[in-house]
């Protein structure tokens, strides 16, 4: 008699697992779909006969989205970083997101650069810092990123801050000093 009682709200509930799971399988192969797409247009930039037809690749590849998409846009940055294209590759850094550190520190220290160049200081050394925080002490990265930061603080003439960024270096890293044979 229960279910008599409540055999609509039974069959409604039923009616939205299911619909629920059909959303579900829809987006997964849709998902699937288009990842594999978007891993088709990468693998073509990877293997692009040189920089100009690679960078058009990655930026189709770009504009698919998914985890090749993303990596596509830090490809197309660095391309576009080393053309010159500033604040083009700065669009296609802000857009990615990358989730390994080590490649997250990498992506904050060419937007440094990218700001560097377009001498917008401030916003470099944001970029720079974020950079050594997802590098998470990493001895081969973060003493270069520092020394980064160091030229900029330089260019500002904030000698104090350029000098704690170099002290950092031989207090912390000071294999760094010795592998790098500098003073």
């Amino acid at each position: 008699s229960r279910a008599k009682a409540n055999s609509k709200r039974i069959l409604v509930f039923s009616v939205f697992i299911l619909a629920v799971i059909a959303a579900i399988l829809i987006w997964f192969f849709v998902a699937k779909a288009g990842s594999a797409k978007a891993d088709e247009a990468i693998g073509r930039a990877d293997v692009a006969p040189n920089d100009s037809v690679a960078l058009v690749l990655y930026k189709e590849a770009a504009q698919k989205g998914y985890k090749s998409g993303n990596r596509a846009k830090v490809e197309a940055a660095m391309r576009l970083y080393q053309q010159g294209k500033y604040q083009e590759a700065l669009d296609y850094l802000k857009d990615a997101s990358v989730d390994d550190k080590i490649v997250a520190a990498g992506v904050y220290t060419l937007e440094g650069d990218c700001y560097v160049n377009l001498k917008q200081y401030p916003e470099a050394l944001k970029a720079f810092d974020k950079a050594v925080s997802k590098a998470d002490k990493n001895p081969s990265i973060v003493p270069l990123i520092l020394i980064k930061k160091a030229n900029v603080l330089r260019a500002e003439k904030n000698y104090e801050g350029e000098a704690e960024a170099l002290r950092t270096i031989v207090e912390q890293y000071p294999q760094f000093m010795q592998t790098s044979q500098v003073d």
